[in-house]
């Protein structure tokens, strides 16, 4: 569902109107001069379609409706992520900040290209929609506020991890990490089926030919052999980001050492801590973090 941002307005409308009152002001002048009914008729024509032609896509514009027909659920700011629109005219579709991408023209459904340029939940995009039609005069634009059918969760970018934190569990600027064991600790449980996130070299092949379906091994561990990173962020702004930027990198760290890494959060359900198994869960956790003030 699309709702309305503002009235429509012009798009560099200085050139099509001194063009066009330079245009009529000459075919006035020779029709004057001509004194031929024929050639006054047709200055008149022409007029109305200049006045078509500048003052239509306005029209156009009004009555144009954007809607998000689908969405991923999770991106990575920076990265562009493919957004569905479904539009009611012919006309032009721009995402503005902070999901900004490049400009796609069309009819019914097209393709977005989106690139959020922060991490978080994203429920909303703000779209500039643009027409010339009838006859590509002039442009006239509006911005809508268009709600995305499920929130796109982005996560960010990894930052680099601090060694201090893996190797000490040092407390710092919003990160605690227990200090890390051998993750391969503990005696094998058995087996379970796949879980997005899960590393590769934990898929137990014999039983995954059993079920039919992918299974992962799975042991026991003492709570000391995984390590345990808190995560408590600043704010959710640039200083919130950077924290969660440098979170991911620590993680990921130490997801490449042992699996799973213990991880505690605050999310707008609540305080968050549960494993975590590979990198894509680890993204997804950080997308999710948000700062105590946030809630």
């Amino acid at each position: 569902m699309s709702r309305r941002g503002g009235g429509p307005r012009p798009t560099r409308a200085g050139g099509p109107f001194a063009g066009s009152v330079l245009a009529l002001s000459l075919w006035a002048l020779v029709a004057h001069n001509s004194g031929s009914g024929w050639v006054q008729a047709l200055g008149c024509l022409l007029a109305g379609f200049v006045v078509v032609g500048l003052f239509g896509p306005a029209l156009a514009v009004s009555r144009l409706r954007v809607t998000v027909e689908s969405n991923p659920s999770e991106g990575t700011e920076g990265l562009g992520v493919r957004v569905v629109l479904g539009i009611s005219a012919p006309g032009a579709v721009r995402g503005r900040p902070p999901c900004g991408g490049p400009t796609v023209t069309g009819e019914g459904d097209l393709e977005l290209q989106v690139v959020p340029d922060r991490r978080g939940a994203i429920e909303h995009l703000e779209l500039d929609v643009s027409s010339a039609s009838p006859f590509g005069l002039l442009w006239w634009h509006k911005t809508v506020r268009v709600a995305l059918p499920r929130p796109l969760w982005v996560a960010p970018t990894p930052g680099a991890p601090d060694a201090a934190f893996v190797s000490s569990g040092t407390p710092r600027g919003g990160l605690e990490v227990a200090r890390h064991r051998d993750g391969a600790l503990g005696e094998p449980r058995g087996v379970r089926p796949y879980a997005a996130g899960d590393p590769r070299r934990l898929v137990h092949w014999p039983a995954t030919a059993h079920r039919g379906e992918l299974m992962v091994r799975e042991a026991e561990r003492p709570d000391a052999a995984v390590p345990h990173l808190r995560v408590a962020l600043l704010d959710d702004g640039p200083a919130g980001d950077a924290a969660a930027r440098r979170a991911l990198g620590t993680l990921l760290e130490l997801l490449g050492r042992s699996s799973p890494v213990m991880v505690s959060t605050l999310e707008r359900d609540g305080p968050r801590t549960e494993p975590v198994y590979g990198p894509a869960d680890a993204r997804r956790r950080m997308a999710r973090a948000v700062a105590a003030t946030g809630r």
